[in-house]
């Protein structure tokens, strides 16, 4: 069995056991690790299933399996990541690879209020998420989503969640402790967060946490605050 790559297979895409892969994965079995039908991988469904599977079809335009066995995974503590949007979008798109990467299990791109202006291509976060969860081997798809503003974010989330704010004005890292109740993560975008943010965020009750005395980028602050956060 190859534990090495994992590979994602749509819930839709498996019927009785059987399953076609998808096209963007057809060439990684075939041409870059040159399986041939009676080879084994393992994939998952993104719904916690890590799936043994036997290579029952494997030519240049298509590849089928079977499932030999199917073991549930543990999803772990959910915790969202609240970000407001990068305008560079290979920086956005590394971001997000980062958090799923680090188990972020809910992700939200926010129009916040210094983000700016910009249009996201959602095929190309779902590729990426995707992309993520398979090289971190995890078997839970996050989910995503875009919010208009901070206050929409804190809005939906805030019940029985911590919120926790990366800001300079936060206590440190060092003299801060998470807990273990949900949280709800927020990294503000390039311009940090605005007062009315800000201002939003105390009356919920947010922990603001100081990540150190450098300027992050946001995509950085988003990995220091995960890592400390223990997602």
């Amino acid at each position: 069995m190859d534990e090495h790559f994992l590979f994602y297979i749509p819930p839709e895409d498996i019927r009785e056991e059987r399953m076609w892969f998808p096209e963007e994965e057809v060439r990684h079995i075939g041409k870059v690790l040159r399986k041939q039908a009676g080879d084994f991988v393992q994939a998952t469904d993104g719904t916690g299933r890590l799936l043994d599977v036997e290579l029952i079809v494997v030519d240049k335009k298509k590849a089928a399996g079977e499932i030999v066995q199917s073991r549930e995974i543990s999803a772990g503590p959910e915790r969202v990541l609240a970000m407001g949007l990068i305008r560079q979008r290979d920086r956005l798109e590394f971001a997000v690879e980062k958090a799923v990467e680090l188990g972020v299990t809910r992700l939200v791109l926010v129009h916040s209020d210094h983000s700016g202006t910009m249009t996201v291509k959602p095929a190309r976060i779902e590729k990426t998420i995707i992309s993520a969860m398979k090289q971190s081997r995890r078997c839970h798809l996050p989910v995503w989503e875009e919010r208009d503003s901070f206050y929409d974010v804190l809005s939906a989330y805030r019940d029985n969640r911590t919120v926790i704010m990366a800001d300079p004005e936060g206590v440190t890292s060092r003299d801060w402790h998470p807990g273990r109740n949900p949280a709800l993560l927020m990294v503000g975008p390039e311009g940090g967060f605005s007062g009315k943010e800000k201002d939003q965020a105390i009356a919920s009750a947010a922990q603001f946490v100081n990540l150190g005395s450098n300027r992050l980028r946001t995509e950085t602050a988003a990995c220091a605050l995960l890592t400390l956060a223990g997602v």
